[in-house]
């Protein structure tokens, strides 16, 4: 069929159904109305179909929002907790746990911003401005105002910011719910706000409000707020200041009464006094490092009486604290005439009331109270800054972590033993365990003062911990984690592991111990003394076990093509033991640096060791070269048992299990045939090093067994001033490096009393030989010695006798030249003139006092010829 029949037989089909409307025999015209009348109606069915499907779709919307909402609101619900008085008081009461590592309580988190809660508050004015500001509905809705709900919800459609939260849904939020912007916590708010309203008085949801509210500054609850920026009770605040403290809730970190700013140097006396804040001050705190002005000031305000005890002025000198003074808030004040104007809104103040209330705002005195933390212990004082930065790490702020660590409730799971943690403190306690010089300075501190760590260093995990002895009150220093001068500690770490693992030198290698004949022009004019007898050669082995300075010295020497080559190698292992106070002017532009023998060979650093690091360093000796960050908590936990922080310590391997082990082996010596033999626990063994400053101005052990690492030090604190703000001169320690070596043992003998007698693991890749260590070759009368297999002695012995003498042995701390006289060096086995041999294999030595260690703890410039500066 063609398409112009098929077109005219439609058309036939179109007039046929237009005449059968009709019923009329109609003209064209006519049937081209009738055509439109017909072609009308499918379009007026298509409309109300659309009208059908709009509507079908918005009731399908409904019911499925109705469902969906219905579901959120039942997911939300399901886990909700019963409110009464008494969990809300629960709540309000609850304080962070810190708990020993078998699950018992250690302590709970002690500050004097702490949460102060109120049973009651007999101050109308507080109350008044609180409700004026957050919901002025307070009394007449139940729980939830509807009324408030739907202003903010038009609101927020309209782009502008309202809150619609009541005060009982606040509670629900800072108690029962959290922070989260989610719809989820916000229904569970508005359940608790419409279930609190109906068995909880409204002055005792409105107290629970004020006993919890944030107010910046790490005040939380009105009565830590008003003592800590007002020095008074609640219940004596003013109207002007009472506006000030609950206006800030709305933004504690911008409306906070008082800002903290730096001090500039022409303040005076008066300017200062009831306005300092003194702040730990550590790397990622968010504060500037003190300024020369600021740490000039600092005697100041020690001559002014305004610092009162030694660790405080020591923390701001070092920069290890920092010092602000409190200023008036401009934000806190505009937000307070907010305050006093919704109050005379509602009635709550008359007109000449908020004009004087408005002045006397701006004039509102910051009054900083004398004591505003106080520290029990030294462990918990570490706990907390482990933990903030812990948090901060997970992104939370500075205020925010300290929020959440002192209002939180938290449950924090550490690694303190309780019976290791008691026996130190115990050995603390007991005077007789340090020198007998001990004395009690103008501050009421014993002196010397002494700091101990206690690592299980197969996992890094800190046992026991104590930052200073007959410390009360107040605690601003922990001696633990401040770093001090390591004396001859630094020893194994910077040179004698270096040595070992080239596999050019072992614990047969010889130098002589007589004083010069060093291979750097930079050595050679420094030209360290011996601490030893001087009168010929020395093994590694014994020039580590007798702390000869000379010997290490020389070994150092070793490690490089170069001085400076050499320096790179001491530098870059201690690094990697997690030394961190290393100054390498290299990577810092500071004018101090450790760039030099005096600093690394030594241990006449810029800035020192912490007992600390100096714990966990010798422990990656001890886990056969591996490096693990300690670590003082394994959990960090809600309340209710939610996790928020998991511990997960870095760890790195420094060196072979063999060249560890040949350490480990030559640390034993110190102990079996050198300066360490007060160390002994038994038959327990034990491997480490004695140390010891300048003048014997600060002593050290570092040792370990099969089981822990332990250091310790005594030394009269630096930089002490007496009441007319003299100077008072160091001492030195009695004993010498003896009395830190019998500390360690009477430390460590209990705790290890009940644990099996087992030897550090022997790696496959290690071979025993007798040596002469005078010579250091084979001999069937020498000492047993660990030699990594392929790096054997080579030659056999020629002398007579190899073991020393115990009760000869020099003191490590001396000074003394040699007895042939200055650079008179007798010639060694291979024909040298009193320098160094060719080593085949060596150790290290450490050195206690080569004329490099300054004060304890006393911050030292070498010059450029190497010497430390006292």
């Amino acid at each position: 069929m063609s398409r112009d029949n098929n077109n005219d037989d439609k058309n036939k089909i179109r007039r046929k159904k237009v005449s059968s409307s009709s019923n009329n025999d109609v003209n064209n015209s006519a049937s081209k109305n009738n055509y439109k009348k017909v072609s009308s109606k499918p379009k007026k069915q298509r409309k109300r179909s659309k009208f059908k499907i709009f509507g079908m779709v918005i009731l399908f919307m409904l019911v499925t929002g109705v469902a969906v909402g219905s579901a959120l609101v039942f997911s939300s619900l399901r886990d909700t907790e019963v409110i009464t008085k008494a969990l809300l008081d629960e709540k309000t009461n609850s304080k962070t746990i810190l708990k020993y590592s078998d699950g018992s309580t250690l302590a709970e988190a002690e500050t004097g911003n702490k949460k102060i809660p109120l049973k009651k508050l007999n101050n109308e004015t507080v109350k008044n401005a609180l409700v004026s500001i957050e919901d002025s509905r307070f009394y007449e809705h139940n729980g939830v105002d509807l009324k408030g709900l739907a202003r903010s919800a038009v609101k927020t459609i309209l782009g502008q910011k309202q809150g619609g939260s009541t005060i009982p849904m606040q509670v629900s939020k800072l108690l029962l719910t959290s922070q989260d912007k989610t719809m989820s916590r916000k229904i569970k708010d508005i359940y608790y706000a419409y279930e609190m309203s109906k068995v909880v008085d409204k002055d005792d949801v409105l107290l629970t409000y004020l006993n919890n509210m944030y107010v910046g500054n790490s005040f939380y609850g009105i009565e830590a707020a008003a003592q800590g920026c007002f020095n008074k009770s609640a219940e004596k605040l003013t109207l002007p200041e009472a506006a000030m403290l609950v206006g800030a809730t709305n933004n504690p970190y911008k409306y906070t009464p008082f800002n903290k700013a730096k001090l500039d140097g022409t303040e005076q006396r008066s300017d200062l006094e009831n306005k300092l804040i003194f702040i730990n001050h550590t790397e990622n705190d968010g504060y500037d490092d003190p300024t020369e002005v600021e740490l000039n000031m600092v005697d100041k305000l020690y001559s002014w009486g305004l610092i009162t005890d030694y660790d405080t002025y020591s923390q701001l000198k070092q920069g290890t604290m920092i010092v602000r003074k409190a200023v008036l808030n401009p934000n806190a004040v505009g937000r307070a005439k907010t305050v006093l104007s919704k109050m005379k809104e509602f009635g709550y103040i008359s007109q000449s009331e908020y004009d004087q209330a408005c002045i006397d705002v701006a004039n509102v005195q910051i009054h900083i109270p004398k004591t505003m933390q106080t520290v029990v212990s030294t462990v918990e004082d570490y706990v907390y800054y482990e933990v903030i930065n812990a948090l901060k790490d997970q992104g939370y702020t500075q205020e925010e972590a300290n929020k959440l660590y002192y209002n939180g409730g938290l449950q924090i799971q550490t690694t303190i033993d309780s019976s290791m943690q008691a026996e130190l403190e115990a050995q603390y306690n007991n005077s007789s365990n340090f020198p007998a010089n001990s004395i009690t300075d103008s501050n009421g501190i014993t002196q010397p003062q002494s700091a101990m760590v206690i690592i299980d260093y197969h996992n890094g995990q800190i046992k026991s911990l104590i930052g200073g002895r007959n410390i009360k009150g107040k605690r601003t220093l922990n001696r633990a984690t401040n770093p001090v001068q390591p004396g001859s500690t630094i020893k194994p770490l910077s040179i004698y592991t270096a040595a070992i693992d080239t596999l050019q030198m072992t614990q047969s290698t010889v130098f002589s111990d007589a004083r010069g004949g060093y291979k750097f022009k930079k050595n050679q004019t420094w030209n360290p003394s011996t601490t030893t007898a001087g009168a010929g050669n020395m093994s590694l082995r014994l020039g580590l076990a007798k702390s000869s300075n000379t010997v290490a010295v020389k070994t150092a020497e070793n490690l490089g093509d170069t001085y400076e080559d050499s320096i790179d190698v001491m530098m870059d292992y201690l690094k990697n033991f997690g030394i961190t106070t290393v100054v390498d002017s290299k990577t810092n532009s500071s004018s101090t640096t450790d760039r030099t023998f005096p600093s690394l060979a030594l241990g006449g650093m810029a800035y020192g060791i912490s007992p600390l690091e100096m714990s966990a360093a010798y422990g990656a000796l001890a886990n056969g070269g591996v490096y693990i960050e300690p670590t003082v908590f394994t959990t960090v936990s809600t309340y209710n048992g939610e996790l928020i922080v998991k511990s997960s310590p870095e760890e790195h391997r420094v060196v072979d299990e063999e060249v560890a082990y040949v350490m480990t082996d030559m640390l034993k010596a110190v102990v079996k045939e050198g300066t360490g033999t007060e160390a002994s626990i038994g038959e327990m063994p034990v491997a480490g090093k004695t140390g010891t400053t300048n003048k014997k101005y600060a002593v050290w052990f570092v040792g370990y067994t099969p089981y822990y690492v332990c250091s310790t030090y005594i030394g009269d604190d630096v930089g002490r001033k007496d009441a007319d703000g003299n100077s008072i001169a160091l001492r030195p320690v009695e004993e010498s490096s003896s009395a830190a070596a019998k500390l360690w043992a009477s430390v460590m003998k209990p705790i290890h009393e009940n644990l099996e007698v087992i030897d550090f693991e022997k790696p496959s890749g290690i071979t025993f030989y007798k040596i002469n260590l005078n010579d250091g070759g084979i001999s069937n009368s020498g000492s047993n010695a660990a030699f990594v297999n392929g790096t054997s002695p080579t030659r056999t012995s020629t002398h007579r006798s190899t073991v020393p003498n115990n009760n000869a042995t020099t003191d490590e701390d001396t000074n003394d030249s040699p007895s042939a006289g200055d650079g008179g060096n007798p010639p060694d086995n291979n024909g040298g003139n009193g320098g160094t041999t060719t080593p085949d294999n060596g150790g290290n030595t450490t050195p206690d006092n080569g004329g490099t260690t300054p004060d304890n703890g006393g911050t030292t410039t070498p010059d450029n010829g190497g010497n430390a500066t006292e």
